[in-house]
């Protein structure tokens, strides 16, 4: 498919508004990188923990936490701006690189992984260190897809922004 296509099959497909966008992403978000997170650590050992409580190590967690929902929140607002409708695809229509975006190629997967983070720590859970390092090699096996579809997409300006921008921190 040439540009041309591809820019008419982003156009023919189904748009929602920015809001639906949000609504979704923070539903999944607090089920992937909350609620199972705890379900999972509620199960089996928690290190550091003593007499029902989190250790100082542990509390470090709710910081890691607090920096992921930022991360999370920022990525988002620079994805969409208000009014703006996106098509319900995988092919991006923008090649993004304000907000954090200046920083990293990948916020949204940084947060996201960093929440898993913040929650092994918080937990001291084993379960959760497994869960969070298989998730960093499903990242980072999707990113070297992204980017491809990118470079495809974007040309010069992705290997402009890609040589500007890490691909994580």
């Amino acid at each position: 498919m040439d540009g041309e296509e591809e820019d008419a099959a982003l156009v023919a497909r189904p748009r929602v508004t920015r809001s639906q966008v949000v609504a979704f992403s923070t539903v999944s978000w607090a089920i992937i990188f909350g609620f199972l997170p705890v379900r999972i650590a509620r199960h089996g050992r928690s290190f550091g923990w003593t007499r029902g409580r989190p250790g100082p190590l542990n509390r470090l967690g709710v910081g890691v936490l607090g920096f992921a929902v930022f991360g999370l929140s920022w990525s988002l607002a620079a994805h969409y701006r208000p009014g703006e409708t996106v098509a319900v695809s995988l092919t991006p229509e923008k090649l993004i690189s304000t907000g954090p975006y200046r920083f990293s190629r990948n916020p949204m997967y940084v947060s996201e992984e960093a929440t898993l983070i913040g929650w092994t720590l918080y937990f001291g859970s084993p379960g959760l260190l497994a869960l969070s390092l298989a998730v960093a090699a499903a990242m980072r096996y999707a990113v070297s897809r992204e980017e491809e579809t990118l470079r495809e997409r974007f040309g010069e300006s992705w290997e402009q922004y890609a040589a500007a921008v890490r691909r994580w921190l």
